[in-house]
């Protein structure tokens, strides 16, 4: 049985003092007195809350409001975004994204560099690193997406695409560098991403799908994200959707039985098989807009396994929306309308299908948000 969580004084405070911050974010300009009335919280607290906040610069007064019908006119609190900052990075297997944000996720330095396997994937995100830190901003953490199975509290990592298994990426980067260090799966970063600032800000049920050469997805269940037992959640890849996933055994290293007949990689394979001089996505779209029979016809048994995949990932989270992101919005193939149609002919629930927001930063964005989140700079309610 798992220990519970003690109310310590040092945690109220800190959530106490987190709620503050967040009512004056959502709210601002807004006075001691209306954080107070908002929160139910007693003034003389608010107020030593509200100092404290302004000493550290998250919080700054910004003039006077309104005279009510006594008294002098009330001091107004603004949010202070670029009191701290923040260092995200996506290491996918091709490519690498590294950003440097303010509180608010606005970025200001990003940077891209080829990911490559091993101890050049390693190195590369040292590299990435020391170069956003090279503003000298007070960074108050650094999250990492990464494109395998993440351990979040030990910091182990399970990556075949970089050759990675049981690698201890967290302990490996602080004896580096002196800042608070979270990971997650990249997909769950460019869910949680697209949670915080992107399409799905009023959405607390919804699935992200990322569709490259592989397929992942992120899962967000009553607004909190659904890791699983082993922090497996969301490795749709796996998904069998007809007998011949029997024909063969699955590692992990392996493309799963969804994978091969629902992603990118999987789709470039079946057009070149009738197509042999299309080998890459761009080819498969310039026969796509040709309409070329061959290629058709691939496409849509290409969105028929898909749709049978959401239609599972449906069925069982009844999520408000199914969000579609990953290399596919590069292309000029807009499948979201036949996939709801054949999705909707399997499944009689109803769901939306949208298209992400934050395109390549989506997963560098989660992990601001996840630092964020960590260090009681964010609450997503």
């Amino acid at each position: 049985m798992k220990d519970y969580t003690k109310g310590t004084s040092g945690l109220i405070k800190n959530i106490n003092k987190a709620n503050v911050l967040d009512v004056i974010k959502k709210m601002q300009p807004i006075s001691r007195i209306e954080v107070s009335k908002v929160l139910k919280m007693s003034k003389s607290t608010i107020s030593a809350i509200v100092d404290e906040l302004i000493e550290e610069g998250l919080v700054i007064e910004n003039g006077y409001g309104e005279k009510g019908t006594v008294g002098r006119k009330p001091i107004q609190l603004s949010f202070n975004p670029d009191a701290r900052f923040v260092i995200g990075i996506s290491v996918e297997s091709t490519n690498s994204i590294g950003i440097l944000t303010n509180l608010e996720g606005k970025i200001l330095k990003k940077i891209k560099w080829e990911t490559g396997i091993k101890e050049q994937a390693f190195n590369g995100i040292v590299k990435g690193i020391k170069e956003l830190t090279e503003e000298d901003k007070n960074i108050i953490g650094i999250g990492i997406g990464l494109p395998g199975i993440t351990d979040i509290q030990k910091g182990i990592v399970d990556a075949p695409g970089l050759r990675w298994s049981n690698f201890d990426l967290k302990k490996r980067l602080s004896e580096i560098f002196n800042y608070n260090i979270y990971l997650d799966n990249s997909v769950n970063y460019a869910a949680l991403g697209e949670r915080w600032i992107g399409c799905c800000r009023e959405i607390e049920n919804f699935v992200l799908i990322n569709i490259g050469n592989g397929i992942g997805s992120g899962i967000y269940v009553n607004g909190t994200l659904l890791r699983g037992n082993s922090y497996a959640a969301g490795e749709v890849g796996y998904m069998a959707i007809g007998e011949d996933a029997f024909e063969r055994v699955y590692s992990y290293e392996d493309y799963g039985s969804f994978e091969r007949k629902a992603s990118l990689s999987s789709l470039v394979e079946s057009v070149s098989k009738s197509l042999s001089y299309v080998k890459t996505m761009e080819g498969v779209v310039k026969e796509y807009k040709k309409q070329n029979p061959a290629c058709v016809q691939a496409v849509s048994q290409f969105i028929k396994n898909l749709s049978m995949g959401i239609a599972n990932i449906v069925s069982i989270l009844n999520p408000e929306a199914i969000i579609i992101g990953g290399d596919i919005l590069n292309y000029e193939i807009d499948i979201r309308q036949e996939l709801k149609e054949k999705v909707k002919r399997i499944v009689p629930f109803d769901f939306d299908i949208k298209v992400a927001q934050l395109g390549e930063d989506a997963s560098a964005i989660g992990a601001v948000a996840d630092v964020l989140l960590n260090t009681n700079n964010l609450i997503l309610l």
